[in-house]
């Protein structure tokens, strides 16, 4: 079928976007040389290449793959722009970003458009030189295994803390052990960089310490009794969470849970401002079933939408199976 003449037009730009990617002809002799004749019949074109003159041949193989092989001019321009890319940095003249889009633009005239030419990070790298991507590379590797040693780092000192929790469960000392935990805390949010601060004082009050995540402060109270707390501990949390600021929250963290009187009793009357995290929780975090700021971010998200200042680790892995 005949081009139109808005595609005839279109085949005119093409003719001269494509022009230097490749030569026009090569000695056959030449091993592995690559020009617009070895391509065209590499894609099952040679016929439509003319040889001769430059310009009218790439005008005749484009036409001729639009008039009677068109399913062949995608495999066709990808395959010339494949080529082109590797004469061109040859050549010192990289194929440019800008051509790309040009050619794009005309490839759409002609009622085609291939994912693989608007590829975003194909058409970024187009922007850099060889060595600029490089370093690019380069400095991303390095990055990575960074982030892999920083992770392996993190892993190890998560190991040491629940060994350290699992013998601190088996002392009868109580005081010994709420003590220890304080400072287990405060060191797995340095761990995941939560900015912590130590248990401090503050207008009488005993604040067992406080974190940071996303900007937002959150109390941290730590209760390891041997029975599940009462509604009273809870209540004077939340005083003390009252007492600071409206936007100021709180975590509540109490190894043996709360009793069921006292999670109804919490949430009434008042809106809640902190959760309660649980032994069971800690050793999840512990165990890198979830990370702790991840945990959190879920247990705000509830508390947020829900008012549920209480819920079970399998019910909220549940209902917040992805990153919130």
């Amino acid at each position: 079928m005949a081009l139109s003449l808005r595609e005839t037009r279109a085949v005119t730009g093409l003719v001269e976007v494509l022009y230097d990617f490749l030569p026009g002809s090569g000695n056959a002799a030449w091993t592995g040389h690559v020009n617009f004749g070895t391509v065209a019949a590499k894609v099952g074109l040679g016929d439509f290449w003319p040889g001769g003159s430059k310009r009218p041949a790439i005008n005749a193989l484009l036409t001729g793959a639009l008039e009677h092989r068109r399913s062949l001019f995608q495999a066709l321009i990808l395959e010339l722009v494949r080529c082109g890319i590797a004469y061109r940095e040859k050549q010192g003249k990289p194929i440019t970003a800008k051509e790309i889009d040009t050619l794009n633009g005309l490839i759409y005239e002609v009622g085609f458009k291939f994912p693989e030419l608007w590829d975003k990070t194909f058409r970024d790298s187009l922007k850099q030189s060889t060595a600029e991507r490089v370093q690019e590379h380069l400095e991303q590797a390095v990055a990575e295994q960074q982030e892999i040693s920083s992770q392996e780092k993190r892993s190890q000192e998560l190991r040491s803390l629940k060994e350290e929790f699992l013998l601190l469960c088996a002392d009868n000392d109580r005081n010994r052990a709420g003590l220890a935990l304080e400072k287990l805390l405060n060191r797995l949010f340095m761990i995941y960089e939560l900015n912590p601060r130590p248990a401090f004082r503050v207008l009488g009050e005993q604040i067992d310490g406080s974190f940071l995540l996303e900007g937002e402060v959150y109390l941290v109270e730590a209760k390891w009794e041997k029975d599940a707390l009462p509604e009273a501990p809870l209540l004077v949390f939340r005083g003390k969470i009252e007492g600071k600021s409206t936007f100021t929250r709180g975590v509540f963290i109490a190894l043996n849970d709360v009793s069921p009187n006292a999670r109804q009793a919490i949430t009434q009357g008042k809106s809640p401002s902190f959760f309660v995290m649980n032994g069971y929780d800690l050793m999840m975090v512990l165990s890198e079933s979830i990370s702790l700021p991840e945990f959190l971010k879920r247990r705000i998200r509830l508390l947020g939408e829900e008012g549920l200042v209480c819920i079970a680790f399998p019910e909220m892995q549940a209902r917040y199976p992805i990153s919130c």
